[in-house]
C-alpha cells in the first residue's frame, strides 16, 4: 500500500506537537509495511528513512526560491518570507506571502505532484495541508483522509475563529472520504461547529514512545539544592494554551508557598503579554522564562520538575504530559484536553478555575507519594498508547476505505 501524505512540519524542525505526531505515526506506518511518500511545502532537514518530496521542487515549478521556516500554528493572515529571486550580484530579493496564500500554493504544487506519483490513498495532516490533499484527490480520484490535529476553534480558544482557516476546514471536510481526529474532544467540535456527519469521523488518539529515556543532570540545580519546588509549563505561549491562567494560579500558589519556582518553556504571540503579567503580578522572583527548550535541555527540565502543568483552554490532544511521564514527572492537565481520554493517572482541573488549579499544584508539591503513584501507574498506561497502536488503527482505516471505494 502506498500513501501520498501531506504535512506542514516534520522533525527535526522545532515547531510543536504536529511534527512530532507526524514523525511517530509515519515511522510506525512504515514498520507496518505502508510505503509513505511524505510531501512537505518547503525543503527542510528531515529525519527517518521515508521518502520525502519537497513541493517547491515539483516538476514544472520554475520559481527560484529558498523556503522559509513555516510555522504550522500561525493565523491565516500571518506572513512568511521567502526569496523570490536574486539580483545581478547574487543578493537575495525577499518577498512575503500570507500563510493562507502558502497553503493555496501548496495545493497547486500538490496537484502537480499527484500527477507524477503512483499511490493508493491520500492522507493530509492539519489545515495547512488540507487543500493540498483536496487538490491531489481532484487530479487522481484517490480516496482522501484528513487528519485533524487542531481546529480553528482550538487556536482561537473560543468562537472567535479565523474565518480563512474555518473556510478551508469546512470545504476540505466536505471533500474528505474520511476524517481522523486525535480525540473525541476534537470530534465533538467537528460535529457541533463544522456540521460534519459523526459517521465520517474516526477517533485515533495520538501515541508516545514508552521506552525509558536516558537520565540527565538536573536543571536549576541551585534552586533544587535550596529545597525549592519546580512547576513546569512547556508549550506554545498562545491564547489556546492558557498560560495566563497558569500565571494567575502561580500567584495564588506563591501566596501560600513562596518556595515554589515556575518555569515557562516555549514561544508564541502572547510571550510579551505573559512577561508583563508576571511583572504586574509581582512574580518576577518566582517565574523563570527558559525560552523554547528542546531535546536534552527539555528532557533535563522534565526530569527536574516536581510537576508539569498543561493549562490549555482547548487542547485536541496534548503530548506534553506523556513526555513528562516518560521522564518520571506527574502532570496536572485541564478537562479541556484530549489526552485525558486515554491517560487517567493525571490530575485534572477546569482551565478557568485558577483557585482549584492552585490547590492541586500545592497538594501535588506537598505530597511526593501522590506524585510517585501517579508516575508509577501512568507509566503502565503509556504502554497501551503507543504510536504503534495508533498506526495499526490508521492501517485498518486505510484498508477499510480502499475496500469500500473499490467495491
Amino acid at each position: 500500500m502506498r500513501v501520498l501524505t501531506f504535512g506542514w512540519d516534520f522533525p527535526p524542525s522545532r515547531n510543536g506537537g504536529l511534527g512530532v505526531a507526524c514523525f511517530g505515526l509515519t515511522r510506525e506506518l512504515s514498520r507496518e509495511g505502508v510505503e509513505v511518500i511524505f510531501v512537505l511545502p518547503k525543503r527542510q532537514e528531515v529525519i527517518g528513512g521515508h521518502r520525502f518530496v519537497f513541493a517547491e521542487n515539483a516538476k514544472n515549478v520554475s520559481v527560484r526560491e529558498v523556503g522559509s521556516f513555516l510555522q504550522p500554528y500561525n493565523a491565516a493572515k500571518s506572513e512568511v518570507h521567502y526569496i523570490e529571486s536574486y539580483d545581478p550580484v547574487g543578493k537575495p530579493i525577499f518577498k512575503s506571502r500570507t500563510i493562507i496564500a502558502e497553503a493555496h500554493r501548496f495545493a497547486h504544487l500538490a496537484s502537480l505532484i499527484a500527477q507524477e506519483e503512483n499511490f493508493d490513498i491520500i492522507h493530509a495532516h492539519d489545515w495547512t495541508s488540507f487543500l493540498a490533499g483536496v487538490a491531489a484527490k481532484a487530479v487522481s480520484g484517490k480516496p482522501l483522509i484528513l487528519h485533524v490535529h487542531a481546529t480553528s476553534f482550538d487556536q482561537a480558544a473560543g468562537a472567535n475563529v479565523d474565518p480563512g482557516i474555518f473556510k478551508i476546514e469546512c470545504e476540505s471536510f466536505a471533500e474528505a472520504d474520511k476524517i481522523v481526529t486525535v480525540s473525541q474532544f476534537t470530534k465533538n467540535i467537528l460535529v457541533s461547529r463544522h456540521g460534519v456527519d459523526a459517521e465520517k469521523v474516526e477517533v485515533i488518539h495520538n501515541g508516545c514512545d514508552p521506552n525509558e529515556p536516558p537520565k540527565h543532570e538536573f536543571a536549576l540545580a541551585a534552586h533544587k539544592s535550596q529545597g525549592k519546588k519546580i512547576v513546569l509549563y512547556h508549550g506554545r505561549i498562545t491564547i489556546q494554551k492558557g498560560v495566563d491562567y497558569f500565571i494567575k494560579a502561580a500567584r495564588r500558589v506563591v501566596d501560600t508557598d513562596p518556595n515554589v519556582v515556575f518555569v515557562i518553556s516555549g514561544w508564541g504571540d502572547m510571550s510579551t503579554q505573559i512577561i508583563n503579567q508576571v511583572g504586574e503580578s509581582g512574580l518576577s522572583a518566582n517565574v523563570i522564562f527558559a525560552g523554547a527548550l528542546w531535546e536534552e535541555e527539555r528532557d533535563r527540565m522534565y526530569q527536574s520538575a516536581d510537576l508539569l502543568v498543561m493549562p490549555s483552554v482547548s487542547e485536541p490532544f496534548g503530548l506534553v504530559p506523556l513526555e513528562a511521564l516518560q521522564h518520571g514527572t506527574a502532570s496536572l492537565i485541564t478537562y479541556q484536553s484530549g489526552v485525558g481520554e486515554v491517560l487517567s493517572h493525571v490530575l485534572k482541573v477546569d482551565f478557568w478555575d485558577v483557585d482549584e488549579m492552585a490547590n492541586k499544584i500545592l497538594s501535588a508539591l506537598r505530597y511526593p507519594v501522590l506524585r510517585r503513584q501517579i508516575v508509577i501507574e501512568g507509566k503502565h498506561e503509556l504502554h497501551k498508547m503507543t504510536w504503534k497502536e495508533a498506526a495499526k488503527k490508521v492501517c485498518a482505516l486505510y484498508r477499510n476505505l480502499l475496500q469500500y471505494i473499490t467495491t
